[in-house]
């Protein structure tokens, strides 16, 4: 099952790239895969992931420069990852945790950045 869509159109029909959760349970994926409108900053964050899977870089290197957090969604949450699982961890109970395996991350993050192509 899919966790989240890619949609071209937006509520007036009008031409738009954006990321829609499939779930309430997974807006935290969707606004994370969002934040990112650039082809340059979609394959970083794809590099990044990337490096911690294949053990190039550990996750605390990766997050580092941003403050130790990798925050989603203006305070939403944050994404975490711990042995090739990513945690989505929500701020408060408007949004709601889970995790995935760290490869359909990347996965998703490429198909994002084909989308946005």
């Amino acid at each position: 099952m899919d966790k989240v869509k890619f949609i071209s159109k937006g509520l007036n029909n009008e031409d738009i790239k954006a990321v829609k959760s499939t779930e309430d349970k997974y807006i935290l994926l969707s606004l994370f895969v969002g934040q990112f409108r650039f082809l340059d900053n979609i394959q970083e964050v794809i590099d990044d992931l990337e490096n911690v899977k294949n053990g190039i870089k550990t996750w605390e290197e990766i997050i580092a420069p941003l403050g130790n957090n990798w925050d989603i969604g203006y305070g939403n949450g944050s994404l975490d990852v711990e042995n090739d699982i990513a945690y989505f961890l929500a701020n408060d109970e408007t949004n709601q945790s889970f995790k995935m395996p760290l490869q359909e991350l990347i996965d998703l993050m490429k198909d994002w950045k084909i989308f946005m192509s």
